[in-house]
């Protein structure tokens, strides 16, 4: 747990982003924004808003600085001053949206940018540079947008700023970027086509020149429940940091992988100011087995180009939208699958993951990281189950001090644990029980118990009849304010993050 000064207590935000960040960028907010368990897929789709064409496709993969960019608008729409498209197709007949998220972000220091040549003189020498200028008008309404679902009319969408540059005079003074996120699950959820062409508009970026390169685009998140797909964790955080010369790692938690069979795990990102001709930026998976990181890259991707100004899902080019530009100038956005193969990255019953991001010459922003793993279909049937209680800091940050906590949730908690409903297993005694691991399989729940034993506890067992599954647990006790003061304890190691309640037979 990271330590905070207890100044730091009243800016949520931020202790969210340093229960997931390294804590060298603790002045940026990048933080938790969704978590979801479900039997389902995810899909991603997005573009850019700003070319060097306005409606045609564009291969050129020159330097980001030296282009002119103008807004794209391909909708032939006279009310929109932006406009592009990207397709959804969702295989899977019984696709059920769970949850849909719109992210948009821009480099929009100014309206309008240009850039001139002076001379300057340097030990005698004359030399010729580029200096960047601007118009100085910049509309603050950046979170104000239209946003089309297939085969309707534009809906107008007031998102949440997430981030904005544009008050602060010393982050990013060239640039000023700005990030944006909407829910629209209602939306996609009242449309009777889910599978179609989806259309942003209306959304602002510098246009023509600015240091670094312009740059702007938009994404949507979606997960989907069916039930042909196995059960799985998605979960996605939102912010704004800048990767350079600095590694930047997000943590992954609260799920834990299937018992047997090969694990399939991805990564989904979206990124500002990746250039396709600079070099160096990487983004890595951490290999607990090994302690290493394993870079990650495909056809699309190099392993340390990996941010290029691509939109793509595994090793494609994602080029079903318009206009479906390669070079999607500085914007990024994606969906690569872990190289996980006999599972040497994610294995069974594994809790945690890391990615890491890094460059040493193209920096880039990082405002959208979703992770999603398979999960044990245990796991996600105890998420489901309204007669337990999980971990009581599940949903709450962890780093926050321990005089908030009591205030703020610990009578809540304790009443949860008091109401559960109870199960009735009449072959044990009546009490609250505090489960640390429940097996399908009797090799894997004797390999924990002996893992525990060999750690000075003694765990215990039960079978549940109606499922025949084992639970482990350490400790039963008909008083609820006991268990609970247990639970507190036990959180506090890391063998125990995912330790919970359940009442029986009282």
């Amino acid at each position: 747990m990271i330590k905070l000064d207890t100044r730091l207590t009243k800016n949520i935000v931020l202790v969210l982003f340093l229960a997931s960040i390294m804590p060298v960028f603790a002045q940026i907010n990048f933080s938790p924004n969704k978590k979801i368990y479900v039997k389902g897929n995810s899909a991603l789709i997005g573009n850019n808003i700003l070319s060097t064409s306005s409606k045609k496709a564009i291969d050129d993969n020159s330097v980001n600085d030296f282009n002119e960019l103008k807004f794209i608008d391909v909708d032939d729409d006279s009310n929109t001053f932006s406009s592009s498209q990207a397709s959804l197709k969702i295989l899977e007949a019984d696709a059920e949206i769970e949850y849909a998220a719109l992210y948009w972000s821009a480099i929009y220091k100014y309206d309008e940018g240009w850039k001139e040549v002076v001379s300057i003189k340097k030990k005698g020498k004359h030399y010729k540079k580029y200096v960047y200028k601007g118009n100085d008008k910049r509309a603050l309404d950046v979170n104000n947008i239209l946003f089309k679902t297939p085969n309707n009319n534009y809906e107008a969408l007031n998102g949440q700023i997430i981030f904005d540059e544009f008050d602060d005079e010393e982050a990013y003074p060239n640039t000023k970027p700005y990030v944006c996120y909407a829910d629209v699950t209602s939306l996609l959820k009242n449309n009777t086509n889910l599978n179609g062409t989806y259309t942003v508009a209306n959304m602002k970026a510098t246009q023509g020149f600015v240091s670094g390169g312009a740059s702007g685009g938009w994404l949507l998140y979606i997960v989907y429940k069916s039930e042909t797909a196995t059960p799985k964790y998605f979960t996605s955080y939102n912010g704004f940091v800048d990767v350079f010369k600095k590694p930047v790692d997000i943590r992954f938690n609260d799920f834990k992988s299937p018992e047997e069979g090969s694990i399939e795990t991805s990564i989904l990102i979206g990124a500002l100011e990746g250039d396709q001709k600079f070099k160096s930026d990487k983004c890595s998976f951490f290999n607990y087995q090994n302690n290493t990181y394993i870079p990650l890259f495909n056809k699309i991707r190099p392993k340390f180009n990996f941010f290029n100004s691509t939109i793509s899902i595994g090793d494609s080019i994602f080029s079903d939208r318009n206009p479906n530009s390669k070079n999607t100038f500085g914007f990024d956005a994606l969906k690569i699958k872990l190289p996980n193969e006999n599972n040497h990255v994610i294995s069974h019953n594994v809790s945690e993951a890391t990615i890491q991001f890094n460059s040493k010459a193209d920096m880039f922003y990082l405002f959208f990281v979703a992770f999603e793993t398979e999960i044990s279909p245990i796991y996600i049937s105890v998420k489901e189950d309204k007669n337990s209680i999980l971990v009581l800091n599940n949903n709450k940050d962890e780093s926050l001090n321990e005089d908030v906590l009591v205030e703020e949730v610990i009578d809540e908690d304790l009443e949860k644990i008091k109401n559960l409903k109870p199960i009735l297993i009449p072959s044990i005694e009546k009490g609250y029980y505090l489960v640390t691991n429940i097996f399908s399989k009797k090799t894997n729940a004797a390999n924990w118990t002996n893992y525990l034993k060999d750690k000075g506890y003694t765990p215990l067992s039960f079978v549940n009849p109606e499922n025949n599954w084992t639970y482990i647990y350490l400790k039963t006790d008909p008083d609820p304010n006991i268990i609970y003061q247990k639970q507190k304890d036990l959180l506090k190691l890391n063998d125990f993050k995912d330790i919970w309640v359940l009442r029986i037979n009282i």
